[in-house]
């Protein structure tokens, strides 16, 4: 079966996964990849009614839609039934037109959303084909294998006194308990009704004082840059005018399970590369903690960052 095709049926399962009695969706996606319309033909045949907006494919707005009083999603003054609403994540920068907050009053109207990340938009042809190709790489990936490698891996750390993660010559980050182990699809059942596709990540997520010691991250232009970790707060060793700013405390230590899904710190596709780490600030209410915020975003580890566990 073509990658496209198998990208298809992944992204109707989860559909289907979240609410087996689906009979609405709403898919909101930038542009018109034949990703999106293959989408749309294979719900309708499935006998979901799926409307569909049709977003610029320029467009970098962050803003999943706002429900009224009668559960309906409304987009530019529209009324849509849904379900299930299938969100295309912008791609690159984005602008935030909503936070969080926002997502948590659409989950409280009882809407289950799978978000995909997915290429748009790109402006050097020369590499909008294979990067469009990796994400249908990733989003191919078969789900039995991605779910049983988790299980595997959750079972491990799960079993954890304490997980230190080694990058660079010298850096050491401990994250102590308590912790709690997750992936996509016991998240899906035990946090919020999400899926966040292309699949393929395990995460620890814990309290910000559970995080301390030091580590490497690796920056713009695959730049590495060590961080300094006190009670979940980074600090920057060295010059940090040209560094991102880290207002938020880090909540999530995350490992890639995708081996479909290269490590490409500038596209998200860095969090769900095998065996790649990842650290999670902000927000931790929809991965399994307790602390809501208005944001949540990822930072790579450096490639040569490792975890081990303590008993």
């Amino acid at each position: 079966m073509p990658l496209e095709e198998k990208a298809i049926a992944a992204i109707a399962e989860a559909v289907t996964r979240l609410d087996p009695r689906a009979a609405t969706a709403l898919l909101m996606r930038r542009g018109n990849d034949p990703l999106w319309t293959g989408l749309l033909r294979m719900l309708r045949e499935m006998g979901v009614e799926a409307g569909d907006v049709r977003l610029a494919p320029q467009d970098r707005c962050w803003a999943p839609p706002t429900p009224d009083d009668h559960g309906h999603l409304l987009v530019d003054g529209r009324a849509y039934a849904a379900d299930v609403l299938i969100y295309h994540d912008p791609f690159g920068p984005a602008r935030p037109g909503a936070d969080l907050l926002a997502l948590y009053r659409l989950l409280d109207s009882g809407v289950k959303v799978v978000f995909v990340d997915f290429p748009h938009g790109m402006t050097r042809t020369v590499a909008a084909d294979p990067l469009r190709n990796a994400y249908l790489g990733a989003l191919s990936v078969d789900v039995g294998t991605v779910a049983a490698a988790g299980a595997e891996l959750r079972a491990v750390l799960q079993d954890s006194a304490q997980l230190v993660v080694r990058s660079g010559n010298a850096s050491v980050l401990e994250v102590s308990r308590p912790f709690e182990v997750r992936d996509d699809f016991t998240s899906a059942l035990l946090d919020v009704p999400v899926l966040q596709l292309p699949y393929g990540e395990v995460w620890v997520v814990a309290a910000p004082e559970s995080f301390h010691g030091a580590v490497e991250l690796t920056v713009a232009r695959g730049r590495n840059v060590r961080a300094r970790v006190s009670r979940g707060r980074l600090s920057w060793e060295g010059d940090a005018g040209s560094l991102p700013e880290v207002g938020s405390p880090m909540v999530e230590l995350g490992i890639g399970l995708n081996k479909a899904a290269p490590w490409l710190p500038p596209a998200t596709l860095f969090e769900k590369s095998h065996g790649r780490l990842h650290a999670g600030f902000g927000d931790s209410g929809l991965i399994g903690g307790r602390r809501r915020e208005r944001l949540h975003f990822d930072l790579p580890l450096s490639r040569d960052s490792s975890l081990d566990k303590e008993r």
